[in-house]
């Protein structure tokens, strides 16, 4: 009887042993199969963004190979008119900054009104919102 028990702790450990095996090794092999899906994933997106630049290039060839580009460049790198094109300089005035300094403080108005909004509780904010000012 002892020699039966004695064979069944051992069967007992050695299923344990392959059980805790089998548990590690499949847990690496996941491991191993989650980064390699990770890293498969991100050649194809690398992929996918890089044939994107490559249709992108593709177009902007196209597009330097075109009379309408190189008349363009030369219109403005060498100042090239056409025959028959009058040339036009406008030069700029004090109007210009002047639109330029409102338009700033403007955004300076708008910006010390979102601050005051921010400052009120958000039940004011709420009713003048619906209800107005």
């Amino acid at each position: 009887m002892r020699n039966y028990f004695r064979s069944g702790k051992i069967i007992f450990w050695i299923g344990l042993f392959l059980a805790i095996y089998m548990f590690v090794v499949l847990a690496v092999e996941t491991s191993q199969n989650y980064s390699l899906r990770n890293k498969s994933d991100n050649l194809e997106s690398q992929i996918a963004k890089l044939e994107q630049q490559i249709e992108d290039l593709g177009y902007k060839v196209t597009y330097y190979k075109t009379d309408s580009y190189r008349e363009r460049l030369a219109r403005e790198k060498l100042n090239v008119a056409a025959p028959g094109e009058s040339v036009i300089i406008i030069k700029d005035d004090k109007r210009n900054e002047k639109l330029v300094k409102e338009d700033e403080a403007s955004i300076k108005n708008l910006k010390t009104d979102e601050q005051a909004l921010s400052e009120k509780p958000n039940y004011q904010q709420w009713w003048a919102f619906l209800f107005g000012n």
